[in-house]
Order: C-alpha cells, then sequence, then structure tokens
C-alpha cells in the first residue's frame, strides 16, 4: 500500500505555523515532511499497545540459570 496516500490538511493559529515552520527548517525538513513526523508520532504515542504482539511476549525459561550480573560481565566485558 506504498504507493496510495491520503491528504490530511488542518489550520494553525500563526504562532504554531511559525513554531512549526522555525523547527522544520532547523531539522532541515520541509513543513510537509514535519507535519508528517508530527502525526505518525502523535499516532504512535496514542496507539493500544495491548494489540501489540510485542507486549505480549510470554516469560522463556532456559535451561541454565545465569544470574544477571554474570550477563552483565558479558555483555560489557567486565571481570
Amino acid at each position: 500500500m506504498r504507493g496510495k496516500r491520503k491528504v490530511v490538511q488542518t489550520e494553525l493559529r500563526p504562532e504554531d505555523y511559525e513554531s512549526l515552520r522555525s523547527l522544520a527548517r532547523k531539522k532541515n525538513l520541509t513543513i510537509k515532511e514535519a507535519a508528517r513526523d508530527a502525526v505518525l508520532m502523535w499516532n504512535a504515542s496514542v496507539s493500544d499497545l495491548s494489540e501489540d504482539s510485542l507486549f505480549r511476549l510470554k516469560p522463556v525459561e532456559f535451561k541454565v540459570k545465569v544470574k544477571a550480573d554474570e550477563i552483565e560481565a558479558f555483555l560489557y566485558k567486565r571481570r
């Protein structure tokens, strides 16, 4: 569904528009790109994560018991 897109149009107060324009310019984005990013971030932040399969994972039992500090030592090469 990459090819099909919908257009969203809105109105902003002048000061909100200027803020968006200024921030977009600082990030080297167009206003359209900055607005799209803002909408996508907002959408992700208010989404219901209870339906996300990542948050429904069950813990896995391993055959070998390892202490947390041993894992950290391995990961960070501490001895």
